[in-house]
């Protein structure tokens, strides 16, 4: 008798043993099942957000695309008034960075000195898009920061940048401000070595860390994007933008000089330097044999700038090369070299703002 109660005792608590493994493994199923669907809902979710970000990318493509074609169908014939609101700060602003890098001196030492300049990047920056590029040089005793300004303290130019986008003006593109090597004690040697500077040095600095047009930072990449970048520059900085044309025109294919010829010296406008020297901007255009589509110049000065005359001394010397250049006041339609002079304007940054947003407004566009 009791050993039957032991047996009885004994299969009961078998039976709920039995039971309970049956519903901790039922639990367990569906504790699986649970984190399946989770997991396939995360799954989901993760490809409706992958696919949404690709739709979005797409329709950002195309609507750039849709405004880079509405620009080009814009023709700028004339002179346009710069908005005076486009000195205030934008609702949509870039950025402001620096780059650091390191450039060889030319003055025989063979020193290297650590560098850095102002960089701009547009609104909305992508690196998986491709930009165009601007290098913008001060004139003497200005810095890197001139143009530009810094990120806590941003200049007017970055505010004029930043609304000719927003109002779809120019297409976004990089603006690079570098400053000159103060170690130079040459004046014409400091202007040279930016020349070089900026071609051997910052350019590949800047154009392997941001993304431009350049397929590589080798010369072979850069003489093919040429297309894609422009320089200019205000009084020192008009001098080496013509220098640049003169001994880098593989590299660049548009040229803003402002209130400067080739040649300045401590007397004033060296006329006999500017009048040997010119000839070889023209030689430099025919040697490239790109053609007069393939170079594009827009200089400018102001009316009460002591400069003024000798700029654009320079450009009709220039005239006087139609197998290279062919003057325009109406455009770059019917050539690829023009002088500007703004009435009222003396030699001071401010005043040139007009000048790049005219300038600006030409560039990087199909004039074929």
């Amino acid at each position: 008798m009791e050993r039957k109660q032991y047996q009885k005792a004994d299969r009961k608590g078998v039976s709920m043993r039995v039971s309970s493994e049956r519903k901790q493994g039922n639990n367990r199923a569906r504790r699986r099942i649970a984190a399946v669907i989770l997991i396939l809902a995360a799954a989901a979710a993760g490809c409706g957000a992958v696919l949404h970000h690709q739709q979005v990318t797409e329709q950002r493509k195309a609507e750039a695309a849709a405004r880079k074609a509405a620009l080009q169908k814009e023709m700028i014939t004339e002179i346009q008034q710069m908005p005076s609101s486009y000195k205030s700060s934008a609702d949509r602003r870039g950025t402001l960075t620096t780059i650091d890098y390191d450039t060889r001196l030319i003055d025989g030492s063979g020193r290297t000195v650590r560098k850095e300049a102002t960089v701009y990047l547009p609104y909305h920056y992508d690196s998986s898009k491709k930009y165009n590029v601007l290098y913008l040089c001060h004139g003497y005793g200005g810095s890197e920061t001139t143009w530009l300004g810094t990120r806590l303290l941003p200049h007017t130019f970055k505010n004029v940048l930043d609304n000719m986008i927003e109002n779809r003006r120019i297409e976004p593109l990089i603006v690079v401000t570098p400053t000159y090597t103060k170690e130079y004690t040459d004046y014409y040697t400091e202007l040279n070595g930016m020349v070089d500077e900026i071609a051997d040095y910052l350019m590949p600095a800047v154009e392997k860390k941001y993304s431009t047009y350049a397929a590589d930072t080798t010369p072979k990449g850069f003489r093919a994007s040429r297309g894609h970048r422009a320089i200019g520059g205000f009084s020192m900085g008009g001098c080496t933008t013509w220098r640049v044309f003169r001994d880098r025109i593989s590299y660049f294919k548009y040229y803003l000089p402002i209130s400067m010829p080739l040649y300045y010296d401590e007397a004033g406008y060296n006329e006999s330097e500017n009048a040997a020297t010119a000839p070889a901007l023209a030689e430099s255009a025919r040697k490239s044999g790109y053609g007069k589509d393939g170079y594009y110049i827009f200089a400018a000065s102001g009316s009460d700038d002591f400069m003024c005359a000798a700029t654009k001394g320079v450009v009709d010397t220039l005239k006087g090369y139609p197998d290279v250049f062919t003057y325009t006041d109406t455009g770059f339609y019917d050539g690829n070299l023009s002088f500007t002079e703004f009435a009222g304007r003396s030699h001071h940054y401010y005043y040139t703002y007009p000048y790049l947003y005219n300038g600006l407004m030409r560039f990087f566009r199909d004039y074929k």
